[in-house]
């Protein structure tokens, strides 16, 4: 199995820099989505802004995922001129469902802005499969992304 990157979307990255998305506070959630979903780094939506509703392809609510995702909490480090951004391993118990991107968006925003997305399994057009087993989403030691 081998997922990739965290990507940022670019739709994002301006918002980082003007505030408009505050990694510091918030609510921060993760959703899963089925192939069904097509999402890349130049993602924006119906919306053309990169929002949760713009996610046609969720992973269906029950089966062992409740719509909307679990909410996680980011945390920002700097060290000589780099910033981390990270987050905690995210579990799914009880799974049976496809699941193919994560995707972390801001629940409190107004616009429930989408910071960036995982494609859980590059081998496989569908995703991952759990058959009433655990999804755990590992984050890497390194973080879900940098900045330098």
């Amino acid at each position: 199995m081998a997922a990739s990157a965290w990507a940022v979307l670019n739709r994002a990255k301006p918002k980082l820099l003007t505030g408009g998305l505050d990694l510091d506070s918030g609510t921060w959630k993760m959703a899963l989505c089925t192939s069904a979903q097509s999402i890349t780094a130049d993602f924006a939506g119906t919306s053309t802004d990169a929002r949760y509703s713009d996610l046609t392809g969720q992973v269906a609510n029950g089966n062992g995922y409740t719509t909307g995702g679990q909410t996680i909490t980011l945390t920002v480090t700097r060290s000589t001129g780099t910033v981390t951004v990270d987050t905690s391993d995210v579990s799914f118990t009880s799974s049976t469902f496809d699941a193919k991107y994560a995707v972390i968006y801001c629940d409190s925003a107004t616009n429930k802005d989408i910071l960036c997305f995982c494609d859980l399994e590059t081998g496989d057009a569908d995703g991952l499969s759990p058959n009433n087993g655990t999804l755990s989403v590992t984050i890497h030691a390194s973080g879900l992304f940098t900045l330098a």
